[in-house]
């Protein structure tokens, strides 16, 4: 019996344990301190968020990549402005631009948010749009090939017609996959009004021709889908919206640290992202306008080097580079 009293006892005991180191998260779980893979905009303000992403209009910067590495550097910047909130909310800015808010401060976690899943989303559009490149280079191939076939059967056809050769010039014009697609329209076209010839070939030509047709459907279809689609530019431009509005959030937060803490190491905290030296994508570097100091060198790197991991696979192709801000 008293064995039994004894769990019993251990078994309360723990489960008080329990529910109160549950109470405790509860308490202490703000919006910085979330795990990002548990971090979520509500509907609500993702769609805030989105109008105020959207009515930047041309006012954008290009995402540069990285998305590993700039939110961990941005979310460090937060963590920071959280910290020193009581200050930065006492900035005396210019009578033209907004007083700092606590909401502000806290809102960048959001927008760092917005920025991971915009980014997502594009990428998701670039993939689809790459599968559907590389579904369309094999029919392509093919006939580009046939094409090449028939049009030699009809050189030898049209030699003493100028208005056939005239076609013929007006298949070859151009080049790219539109112009190819095109082509193969109007070779098919031709191919009709001589099918009887073409029957009578003896190098398999009328073989080519209902190939062809069954590949120009094919490939109508796949150029439609290797084209960046309207949704896919949106998707694009509303990323490099969000990412917007992480740097000017930044931008602030940077300047109400500046006037509270330069000259000390708290103001490290709030370093622009590195850039290396020398690297130029056009506009200037962050850190660099209106010969901002913020005591400590643009190529520092966070000291958390092992939270970059996976950031090859945050890089666009063909946009590779370092993080730059144009103003």
């Amino acid at each position: 019996m008293a064995s039994k009293a004894s769990s019993t006892a251990t078994s309360t005991k723990t489960a008080k344990a329990s529910k109160k180191r549950a109470s405790s998260d509860a308490e202490g779980s703000g919006p910085s301190s979330r795990g990002a893979a548990e971090y979520a905009l509500s509907p609500d303000r993702e769609a805030e968020l989105r109008r105020e992403a959207e009515s930047l209009g041309d006012n954008t910067l290009y995402f540069p990549g990285k998305l590993a590495r700039r939110v961990i550097w941005s979310s460090r910047i937060q963590l920071a402005a959280e910290r020193d909130a009581s200050d930065l909310v006492r900035t005396p800015f210019a009578e033209d631009e907004p007083p700092l808010t606590r909401e502000e401060i806290y809102g960048l976690r959001d927008k760092i948010e917005l920025l991971r899943v915009t980014q997502s989303r594009w990428q998701a559009a670039q993939q689809r749009q790459e599968r559907a490149v590389a579904a369309f280079q094999k029919p392509a191939a093919e006939a580009a090939e046939i094409k090449q076939s028939l049009l030699r059967f009809f050189d030898l056809r049209f030699k003493k017609s100028p208005e056939g050769q005239k076609r013929l010039m007006a298949i070859r014009a151009g080049s790219g996959d539109a112009d190819l697609v095109q082509d193969v329209s109007d070779l098919l076209l031709l191919c009709s009004e001589h099918a009887e010839a073409l029957q009578k070939a003896p190098r398999g030509e009328a073989a080519a021709v209902v190939r062809l047709r069954e590949l120009s459907p094919l490939l109508t279809r796949a150029l439609a889908d290797k084209t960046l689609t309207l949704e896919a530019v949106r998707s694009r431009k509303l990323r490099d919206a969000a990412y917007t509005l992480v740097v000017n959030a930044e931008r602030r937060l940077r300047a109400a640290a500046e006037y509270w803490y330069a000259g000390t190491d708290k103001l490290k905290d709030y370093a622009p992202f590195p850039v290396p030296r020398g690297a130029s994508a056009g506009g200037e570097e962050e850190g660099e306008e209106g010969g901002e100091d913020d005591g400590v060198s643009e190529e520092a790197e966070p000291e958390d080097s092992a939270s970059e991991e996976g950031e090859s696979e945050d890089d666009e192709p063909g946009e590779d580079g370092d993080d730059q801000e144009s103003p």
